[in-house]
């Protein structure tokens, strides 16, 4: 290209093919994210290929567990794209849900399944990469406040309690919660709001801060009924986003042994007595929270004796869909109650459901609440 200075003369400027390239051109990352419940997701850069994933060294990325084979995978760069091979593994590879029976080409956003382990396959610009990390590190403080609002578990007293929460993405729209009220009432709650993601996430939050609390205006909080009712009138669903939620709310009398309890658009709780067959289900019909400001609730009463066990849980317990393409119900939940009431029990519901489930995350929030009664 000629130029012309200042005094007229012409100067020649040489500019090379490849650094005008790369200058429009931005170079994309390839990037595995491992996903780790309860905690951020393990990111492996895809720089130096091929990596093989499996269950022990010399295996470059290890993922542990029995599910897992020794050298599971292949992970390789071809013609600028990331391709995937099963390396005829026990339990096979899947990726967005199928089974590998050859070698794949990863798209943006593919979800790999192996084993129990869920990874998920990124491209992006390096500018993308970096305000999506920037975005990963904002959802895990948030899901570090939501798992900071959750109750401690309470190991003795009259009433014990055990849970076990995992959101089937990042942040969930489940909440749970209990507290003395007095000496002598001790309430506890379960609530789902409509959605997943950060709105629900915030909305199922901002709730539970008002239960903690115990902000509702002129209520008692000892009266399920009322509870819900001021509920309706703080959260209608035309002044938060056209968001409403499900819920369970109860109050236990310790010295007259009576647990009294409303839902709204909520399964009910299960009350086992010792040595009864058969659960007691514990539930009224209210609509969901949110859809009727200030209607009427219906609220009952049920008798607990001394070493009774208190279920509650939300619907994504229940709602999988199984390894053998068969969709469970509510049904399938009451054979497993006497697991949840054993020492751990909500987490081991939890390894029951997700052995029982297809390969991937959940399709719903996991919510699971013990209460014991001495």
């Amino acid at each position: 290209m000629a130029a012309a200075d200042d005094d007229g003369t012409e100067q020649t400027i040489t500019f090379r093919a490849a650094e005008v390239l790369a200058a429009q051109i931005e170079v994309s990352a390839h990037l595995l994210l491992i996903l780790v419940e309860n905690a951020a997701p393990r990111h492996v850069p895809l720089n130096l290929l091929p990596l093989t994933i499996g269950r022990s060294a010399p295996a470059d990325i290890v993922l542990e567990g029995p599910t897992v084979s020794r050298r599971h995978c292949k992970l390789e760069q071809q013609d600028g794209r990331i391709v995937l091979t099963d390396l005829g593994s026990t339990n096979g590879t899947f990726v967005n849900g199928q089974r590998l029976s050859a070698t794949a080409v990863l798209e943006d956003g593919a979800r790999i399944n192996i084993g129990s382990h869920t990874l998920n396959y990124h491209r992006r610009s390096q500018e993308e990469l970096a305000g999506w990390e920037a975005l990963d590190r904002e959802l895990g403080e948030a899901h570090d406040y939501v798992l900071s609002i959750l109750p401690a578990p309470i190991a003795s007293g009259p009433v014990q309690a055990a849970w076990h929460y995992q959101p089937c993405t990042r942040l969930g729209g489940d909440a749970f919660g209990y507290q003395m009220l007095d000496s002598q009432h001790f309430a506890a709650y379960m609530l789902d709001v409509a959605g997943h993601g950060a709105g629900s996430a915030l909305y199922a939050v901002t709730v539970a801060n008002v239960l903690r609390q115990r902000m509702l205006p002129e209520v008692d909080f000892c009266d399920p009924g009322a509870v819900l009712r001021g509920l309706n009138r703080m959260f209608p669903m035309e002044r938060h986003n056209n968001l409403f939620f499900t819920m369970w709310y109860g109050v236990y009398d310790i010295a007259e042994r009576v647990v009294s309890y409303a839902t709204a658009g909520h399964h009910p709780a299960f009350l086992l007595a010792p040595g009864a067959s058969r659960p007691t289900p514990l539930g009224t019909r209210n609509p969901s929270v949110g859809i009727g400001a200030d209607r009427q609730v219906t609220a009952e009463r049920a008798p607990v004796v001394p070493g009774s066990s208190l279920f509650l849980f939300s619907d994504g317990v229940f709602e999988i869909t199984d390894q053998n393409g068969r969709e469970w119900g509510l049904s399938e939940v009451m054979s497993l109650l006497p697991v949840m009431a054993a020492p751990n029990g909500p987490h081991r519901l939890y390894d029951t459901v997700r052995k029982a489930a297809r390969p991937g995350p959940l399709e719903d929030d996991f919510s699971a609440l013990v209460l014991q009664f001495s």
